[in-house]
């Protein structure tokens, strides 16, 4: 292991229940609700691959830029006066990565000023070699595309890279990418298929690096 990369949210954070909130909110006064099971297919996709997928799906008459404009607003606004907490563990895995001198990044599909929001109120900057967005690649997680770029801007090798991800369209951009994962089973992400991470872990405190 030559470098380590982490997904945000429902990894690092708690955030999915807040995302789908939104995204059920926006679309609410369409007389649609999608049930569980479709919400929890959507878990790591970019908000803009969310919006086309329920436009396509649910037929919906909406324009897709101007709704993810409109979630983008509603999701900085409610957690800019938000306390956030870290999920457990993920203070002291970072101390571990950094006292082993093992670079660290976020890989996330949320968009670039949220992620900031987060990472800069849970005070973990300092963690972070840098912080890359999936509106910075061409195709969003499951492709390996941004998986790939990270690996690419921390100078490792795909096969040296270990990521923490919590749903199935992560795990598989991983991957797909030629990565080690790590499944995280967060049950705030839904159900998500994580059999095709290599390893699988309840609580971020099972991860012990020395034995990755």
């Amino acid at each position: 292991m030559k470098a380590f990369i982490f997904d945000m949210d429902g990894v690092i954070i708690d955030s999915e229940p807040l995302h789908n909130k939104i995204v059920i909110d926006l679309i609410h006064d369409l007389n649609i609700i999608p049930d569980e099971r479709y919400l929890d297919s959507l878990c790591g996709l970019t908000i803009t691959h969310i919006f086309n997928n329920l436009k396509k799906d649910y037929n919906l008459n909406i324009s897709v830029e101007d709704t993810v404009n409109k979630y983008d607003r509603q999701l900085i606004e409610r957690t800019s006066c938000m306390q956030l907490e870290a999920i457990t563990g993920i203070p002291e895995l970072l101390l571990n990565l950094q006292k082993a001198s093992i670079p660290t990044a976020v890989a996330s599909s949320s968009p670039m000023e949220f992620i900031k929001v987060i990472i800069n109120n849970l005070n973990l900057n300092n963690y972070f070699q840098f912080l890359l967005s999936g509106d910075e690649v061409e195709h969003g997680k499951p492709a390996p595309d941004i998986y790939l770029t990270a690996a690419k801007r921390l100078d490792v090798l795909p096969s040296d890279c270990f990521v923490l991800e919590d749903s199935h369209n992560g795990a598989t951009a991983a991957k797909r990418a030629g990565m080690t994962c790590i499944g995280f089973q967060n049950p705030n992400s839904g159900k998500q298929d994580l059999s095709i991470a290599d390893v699988l872990v309840n609580t971020i405190t099972q991860i012990d690096i020395d034995k990755l």
